[in-house]
């Protein structure tokens, strides 16, 4: 009988040990965990942070302006194009984003193309004629320009166009800062054409438009930021309209 209770008790202080070493294993593993959870939660918190930083905090990126304006040299029955064209870097090293809202194509049935290309000299004396070449740091062919925006397609005698993926920038030693935006009578080959032209400037034809890169404050772009919200706003309440005007005469059949 004495020997059974010692082997009760022999077991009980086994088993006790045993919950005690998985309580303790238990409460590591508890800890562990909610540690890993604050580093994760800080550094989701601090990307946040700097994501809203660059999102609200304008003063955060650089901005530049361009104000086109027709060549001076051009004919008179050429189309006279003007308009804004408004960049925004959030920070050094990222891609280049841009408004273009250009005027004067009325003439021209919707889906023209025109290219769009930054030159390498910010000087309008001679019309954009004297802007000189493509702007090319790099030395390579066209289309890898960091100017090289490519073709832009009219609508209602307008371009209007938001890019976020410009392979350009407004600093460090290739800053397109003080070059010419130029705007070309004819579309972009992208390098295709076959001649040494293609390499060069994308046979875009003659140059209609253009303007000098400025830098300037972030009024400009907040203020076309707006309308572009607003624009697309009323684009899609005239797309809803559309299908429900749509999907009621197709019930009415």
């Amino acid at each position: 009988m004495l020997a059974l209770l010692c082997a009760y008790l022999l077991l009980v202080a086994c088993d006790s040990a045993a919950s005690t070493d998985q309580l303790l294993h238990q409460m590591i593993m508890e800890e562990q965990i909610r540690d890993m959870h604050t580093k994760v939660t800080e550094i989701w918190q601090e990307t946040v942070t700097q994501r809203r930083a660059a999102a609200i905090d304008p003063d955060a990126a650089l901005h530049a302006v361009c104000r086109v304006q027709p060549s001076a040299t051009l004919e008179a029955e050429q189309p006279q194009v003007s308009g804004l064209v408004l960049f925004r870097q959030i920070r050094p090293g990222t891609l280049l984003e841009a408004f273009f809202h250009l005027e004067g194509f009325q003439d021209e049935p919707n889906g023209t193309s025109h290219a769009i290309h930054v030159h390498q000299f910010g000087d309008l004396s001679q019309g954009c004629d004297s802007t000189g070449p493509h702007y090319n740091p790099m030395s390579v062919p066209h289309p890898q320009h960091p100017g090289d925006f490519g073709n832009f397609a009219v609508r209602n005698g307008q371009v209007w166009k938001h890019r976020y993926d410009l392979a350009a920038s407004l600093t460090g030693p290739h800053s397109i800062a003080g070059r010419a935006v130029v705007v070309h009578a004819g579309e972009d080959d992208l390098g295709r054409g076959g001649n040494q032209a293609s390499l060069e400037n994308g046979n875009a034809g003659r140059r209609l438009a253009c303007c000098v890169v400025g830098l300037c404050g972030p009024g400009p772009w907040a203020r076309k930021a707006q309308e572009h919200a607003e624009r697309r706003k009323r684009r899609l309440e005239s797309e809803c309209k559309a299908r429900a005007r749509r999907e009621s005469e197709l019930k009415a059949l």
